[in-house]
Protein backbone atom coordinates (compact mmCIF):
# COMPACT_ATOMS: atom_id res chain seq x y z
CA UNK A 1 0.00 0.00 0.00
CA UNK A 2 2.91 2.48 -0.11
CA UNK A 3 1.78 3.70 -3.53
CA UNK A 4 -1.76 4.09 -2.26
CA UNK A 5 -0.59 6.20 0.67
CA UNK A 6 1.23 8.55 -1.70
CA UNK A 7 -1.73 8.65 -4.07
CA UNK A 8 -4.06 9.48 -1.16
CA UNK A 9 -1.88 12.52 -0.45
CA UNK A 10 -1.87 13.58 -4.11
CA UNK A 11 -5.59 13.02 -4.76
CA UNK A 12 -7.38 12.99 -1.39
CA UNK A 13 -10.84 12.91 -2.96
CA UNK A 14 -10.17 9.71 -4.90
CA UNK A 15 -9.83 6.11 -3.85
CA UNK A 16 -6.07 5.50 -4.07
CA UNK A 17 -6.51 1.82 -4.93
CA UNK A 18 -8.45 2.89 -8.01
CA UNK A 19 -5.79 5.41 -8.99
CA UNK A 20 -3.08 2.78 -8.56
CA UNK A 21 -5.05 0.32 -10.69
CA UNK A 22 -5.44 2.94 -13.40
CA UNK A 23 -1.71 3.58 -13.34
CA UNK A 24 -0.97 -0.13 -13.58
CA UNK A 25 -3.01 -0.28 -16.78
CA UNK A 26 -0.60 2.21 -18.30
CA UNK A 27 2.71 1.26 -16.74
CA UNK A 28 2.48 -2.27 -15.33
CA UNK A 29 5.00 -1.77 -12.55
CA UNK A 30 5.30 1.54 -10.74
CA UNK A 31 8.58 1.37 -8.84
CA UNK A 32 10.57 2.98 -11.65
CA UNK A 33 8.33 6.03 -11.94
CA UNK A 34 9.33 9.44 -10.57
CA UNK A 35 7.06 11.34 -8.22
CA UNK A 36 6.16 13.73 -11.03
CA UNK A 37 4.50 10.87 -12.89
CA UNK A 38 2.41 10.01 -9.83
CA UNK A 39 1.33 13.66 -9.63
CA UNK A 40 0.36 13.73 -13.30
CA UNK A 41 -1.46 10.40 -13.08
CA UNK A 42 -3.39 11.54 -10.01
CA UNK A 43 -4.61 14.52 -12.01
CA UNK A 44 -5.56 12.29 -14.93
CA UNK A 45 -7.45 9.95 -12.62
CA UNK A 46 -9.33 12.92 -11.16
CA UNK A 47 -10.42 13.92 -14.65
CA UNK A 48 -11.28 10.34 -15.59
CA UNK A 49 -13.43 9.81 -12.51
CA UNK A 50 -15.08 13.18 -13.06
CA UNK A 51 -16.06 12.23 -16.60
CA UNK A 52 -17.05 8.65 -15.80
CA UNK A 53 -17.98 8.26 -12.12
CA UNK A 54 -17.22 4.76 -10.89
CA UNK A 55 -14.59 4.02 -13.52
CA UNK A 56 -11.75 3.71 -11.01
CA UNK A 57 -13.74 1.06 -9.11
CA UNK A 58 -14.29 -0.85 -12.35
CA UNK A 59 -10.61 -0.66 -13.23
CA UNK A 60 -9.64 -1.91 -9.76
CA UNK A 61 -12.11 -4.77 -10.08
CA UNK A 62 -10.76 -5.70 -13.50
CA UNK A 63 -7.22 -5.91 -12.09
CA UNK A 64 -8.29 -7.97 -9.08
CA UNK A 65 -7.79 -5.22 -6.51
CA UNK A 66 -11.42 -4.73 -5.52
CA UNK A 67 -10.58 -5.67 -1.91
CA UNK A 68 -8.04 -2.84 -1.66
CA UNK A 69 -10.59 -0.48 -3.17
CA UNK A 70 -13.20 -1.56 -0.61
CA UNK A 71 -10.76 -1.05 2.30
CA UNK A 72 -10.31 2.59 1.34
CA UNK A 73 -14.08 3.04 1.03
CA UNK A 74 -14.66 1.80 4.60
Amino acid sequence: MPYQTLLRELAPNLNPAGVEASMRLHYGTLNHLPRETFVAEAKLATDLEGQSPGILRKIAESLGTADDFAKWEA
